[in-house]
């Protein structure tokens, strides 16, 4: 009996080591949880693409206008410096208080062109999230989850319930760069037998659509 029980011991153990075994523990299971990298999806959708690109440009703009402004500020003030010996002081004390004003009032504008840069960028990742979400919505249906996480807040997961490749590519054919509406909303089924189930809505954590804005060099005013 108990070389009846090695020998099934045996057997087992390297059924399980094999292989065939091993390929077969990788298991897809449905999971009520779908797991979301929204970092990841902004980065690699072509709509996100299109946003970054955008504000990129806008930001090489008004580096540039600072640049530019900068410069005549700097070589008008030094023509300035340079007069003040031929000039009377009186003359040279309103030279400069009208330089001062302009430099005050091109600070103030450049100021204002920076923060509709900071605006231009919160608001676009703004219709982001807005737009992507009742696609989100549908692939947790497709997928038969009723929770979408983020995937910052998971410790661990299995590998299917990560769902952000499918999320990046219905996306890109739903939306394509976000320079159009959709024509329709995705309609997708839960998998998997359902009937018999209570109807549970989808519902996608509000802490999950945040996505985290990167630290982007804004330029400064001069």
């Amino acid at each position: 009996m108990l070389r009846f029980a090695r020998i099934c011991s045996f057997t087992i153990a390297a059924f399980l080591g094999s292989p065939a075994m091993a390929q077969d523990q990788t298991v897809v299971l449905p999971s009520p949880i779908m797991v979301v990298d929204f970092e990841r999806i902004f980065v690699e959708t072509l709509y996100g693409q299109r946003i970054s690109e955008m504000v990129s440009e806008e930001r090489a703009r008004v580096q540039a206008d600072n640049d530019r402004i900068a410069a005549e500020l700097l070589a008008e003030e030094t023509a300035l410096t340079e007069a003040r010996a031929t000039m009377n002081p009186a003359t040279f004390r309103d030279e400069a208080r009208a330089f001062n004003e302009r430099a005050q009032a091109v600070r103030m504008d450049r100021e204002a062109e920076q923060a509709k840069l900071v605006q231009l960028r919160d608001t676009e990742r703004s219709q982001f999230l807005e737009r992507i979400r009742p696609i989100i919505l549908a692939l947790m249906l497709e997928r038969g989850a009723v929770v979408s996480m983020d995937r910052r807040a998971v410790i661990q997961a299995i590998g299917s319930a990560n769902a952000t490749e499918d999320a990046v590519s219905l996306i890109d054919t739903t939306l394509g760069d976000g320079s159009r509406d959709p024509s329709e909303r995705p309609t997708l089924r839960p998998i998997g037998d359902t009937d018999g189930l209570p109807e549970v809505a989808p519902i996608i954590a509000d802490d999950a659509l945040e996505l985290p804005l990167p630290q982007d060099d804004l330029p400064q005013s001069e």
